[in-house]
């Protein structure tokens, strides 16, 4: 679990879109932990998460997620999460909803490092 936890200390502190990092990261055992905070980047859009991980066979496994994207005015861009709420979605209960669409759409099981790739995406466009 440290392991993971420096991996994303590490991802966080190397992004060139990250300015601010306010992360907390909680360990519960040897094999669960729980990463969650706020990470701002350099055009004023923030990123608020949460991670609960488990590690079974040396695999991460999220028992729970969401990353919510807010552009600088806190309006939602984009979040995906896992809470079982869109049985409707062919991914459930993974799932991403994105501003301006009623519906949410399928979406694999998401990571930290997956939503930092997408965020560098959008910013250095």
């Amino acid at each position: 679990m440290r392991d993971y936890f420096l991996e994303l200390q590490n991802l966080l502190q190397s992004s060139p879109v990250v300015k601010t990092v306010d992360v907390e990261y909680e360990l519960k055992s040897r094999t669960i932990g729980v990463v969650h905070g706020t990470v701002g980047m350099v055009d004023g859009s923030t990123l608020h998460f949460l991670e609960l991980i488990l590690i079974q066979e040396a695999n991460i496994v999220r028992q729970k997620y969401r990353f919510q994207f807010m552009d600088r005015s806190g309006k939602m861009i984009f979040r995906y999460d896992n809470a079982p709420h869109h049985p409707e979605v062919e991914t459930h209960p993974h799932h991403k909803h994105t501003r301006g669409e009623e519906r949410p759409r399928p979406s694999k099981e998401i990571g930290l490092r997956e939503v930092m790739l997408e965020l560098e995406e959008i910013l250095v466009r």
